[in-house]
């Protein structure tokens, strides 16, 4: 059987956008790419029959794409990231990760243990080895695989040179309060989203991306 090579820059010139005021939505792409996740500076997309995915950036954000090919190669081999592929102008190609995100496991009652808060803290750790300054940590790139492993995703952030203490703040928050017996099994994403939402309005950070 001959295994053809997969044209990655086919697939992401394929991706084209449509602004709206100062967002971006997917105008078209190949039929073998469906939306998996759309942040403020990219969309990525699962592609057909692999077990890959494509992250396209928005025209504005390839200074981004550039940033974040960068932290991938830093952290390769360390199986908390995922694995990193290939790499054009406006796109990177990685493993597709199975599993919840820590803000899909708070909404649907999965526990998070303290295992996994470890793995992150391990994750980090490793990173900031490599020269990186981990930065814009959050419920949506933190993710239990099925193995019930932690992988981060999205870490374009992790070369700004800023401080960042928002992991520490969530792992506070952790340890804190969701172990009482008060803490609700699940939390609605309504709830989440004003959460975070003010605590972006209080430390003066962006959206995640």
């Amino acid at each position: 059987m001959v295994c053809l090579a997969i044209d990655y820059e086919q697939y992401a010139s394929s991706v084209t956008f449509k602004q709206l005021r100062s967002s971006y939505i997917v105008a078209s792409a190949h039929p073998d790419l469906s939306i998996c996740g759309i942040g403020r500076s990219a969309v990525v997309f699962k592609i057909k029959e692999q077990k890959r995915v494509i992250k396209v950036y928005y025209p504005p954000y390839q200074h981004v794409a550039k940033n974040e090919q960068i932290n991938y190669k830093k952290v390769a081999g360390d199986p908390r990231y995922p694995k990193l592929y290939e790499v054009g102008d406006d796109y990177i190609v990685l493993d597709y990760i199975e599993g919840k995100t820590f803000f899909q496991c708070l909404q649907e009652g999965i526990p998070i243990l303290p295992e996994h808060v470890k793995q992150v803290d391990d994750a980090l750790l490793f990173a900031r080895n490599r020269g990186l300054n981990p930065s814009d940590i959050h419920l949506h790139n933190l993710i239990i695989t099925k193995r019930g492993d932690v992988c981060i995703i999205d870490i374009a952030r992790f070369s700004q040179s800023k401080p960042c203490e928002q992991w520490n703040d969530l792992k506070s928050g952790y340890y804190r309060y969701y172990h009482k017996a008060y803490f609700p099994s699940k939390l609605p994403k309504w709830l989440m989203d004003v959460v975070a939402a003010l605590y972006r309005t209080r430390k003066g950070t962006s959206n995640h991306t």
